[in-house]
């Protein structure tokens, strides 16, 4: 069974996110390093169809990021369910559905509050794996015996457990390279995997099994909602906050509240010069409904203290802002503005 994966686009982007299970091998288990391995000597047929759902826990790593916020850059919420049949997979949370096609060897993703479609390609994931653990001893989850098996790639390691009965067809996710879905389905055989665990540069991700349903699966369960499709790079919808109206209006707002009189005082024209400009660079957070907090100078060192005061009492002063959204999810987020103080003769 492939993998969720959602690409970061905030300070720490360039990780490939993806939905993954991982068990890390324990003091004194019995654990091999391996390149490569063959699949399990025997297969599992009827392959699995039905549901399976996870409970899921995310911890931010960083101070500015919340565990709440961390879900949304990961589009998870709090359940994630899987429903799958023959190749095909539907995996649903709070922020997104996302669809995984093996006829089109894509993934696609349709994010809440966003009316499009967006897609990967199976090969869009280029990561190289740099090394694979195996755990044979057996563990198990919610009475399901599971060995373990740790994928470790130039980005991230994922650790799985995996179920040692319950399978899908290996065969099915040959294609697919996004979040090493294909190096997994060779590895277990296409065994259900059953807990996950990714450690992202920003944040830990558990994914934790807590129900498993064979059923028959309509095939219409797959089908793409009715909407305008585009590659997931072509578009993406990451807006940072602003000031409603845009650099005029933040420009007029300045020119109305800024004391003309301190930058006569502190800014000087040098001779031979028409103007002079000196830009306080003020560091501050816009919550989820716009309101700013959390003001800090972070040039300080370059600007008369006169300045800097004068630059938090204007930051203070401001409207609510427009906040950041990540695909249609509103975020808190930590940015900069830089007030300048210009003179003219």
């Amino acid at each position: 069974m492939p993998d969720r994966i959602t690409w970061k686009w905030i300070f720490i982007l360039g990780t490939i996110v993806v939905w993954g299970v991982s068990a890390a091998a324990q003091p004194g288990r019995d654990t091999t390093r391996v390149t490569q391995s063959g699949k399990p000597a025997g297969m599992h047929p009827p392959y699995f169809q039905g549901k399976l759902v996870y409970l899921v826990s995310i911890k931010s790593k960083l101070d500015d990021l919340s565990d709440k916020d961390a879900h949304k850059i990961l589009t998870i919420g709090d359940v994630l369910t899987v429903t799958m049949k023959g190749g095909n997979y539907k995996l649903s949370t709070e922020y997104a559905d996302t669809y995984i096609i093996k006829s089109d060897r894509k993934e696609y993703i349709k994010f809440r509050k966003i009316d499009t479609v967006f897609y990967l390609d199976f090969d869009s994931d280029t990561a190289d794996v740099t090394g694979i653990i195996h755990d044979n001893a057996i563990v198990s989850i919610g009475g399901h015996p599971c060995k373990g098996l740790t994928i470790e790639t130039s980005k991230l390691a994922r650790q799985y457990l995996y179920s040692t009965q319950l399978y899908s067809d290996p065969e099915d996710d040959r294609h697919n390279l996004i979040g090493q879905a294909d190096v997994y389905a060779h590895e277990t055989g296409g065994a259900l995997r059953l807990w996950i665990r990714t450690d992202y540069p920003y944040a830990t991700e558990t994914d934790s099994c807590i129900g498993i349903e064979r059923q028959p699966i309509n095939d219409h369960v797959f089908r793409l909602p009715d909407l305008p499709v585009t590659a997931l790079f072509s578009a993406p919808r990451i807006i940072f906050p602003r000031y409603p109206g845009g650099d005029r209006a933040w420009q007029d707002f300045l020119d109305s509240t800024l004391n003309s009189k301190l930058t006569e005082r502190y800014v000087k024209i040098p001779k031979g010069e028409n103007e002079a400009w000196k830009t306080v660079i003020v560091e501050f957070v816009v919550a989820e409904d716009g309101s700013l907090s959390n003001f800090h100078v972070t040039n300080a060192d370059e600007v008369d203290a006169k300045l800097a005061d004068e630059a938090l009492r204007i930051m203070r002063l401001s409207r609510k802002w427009l906040p950041a959204t990540f695909y249609g999810e509103k975020m808190k987020w930590t940015c900069q503005q830089g007030v300048e103080f210009r003179a003219l003769k």
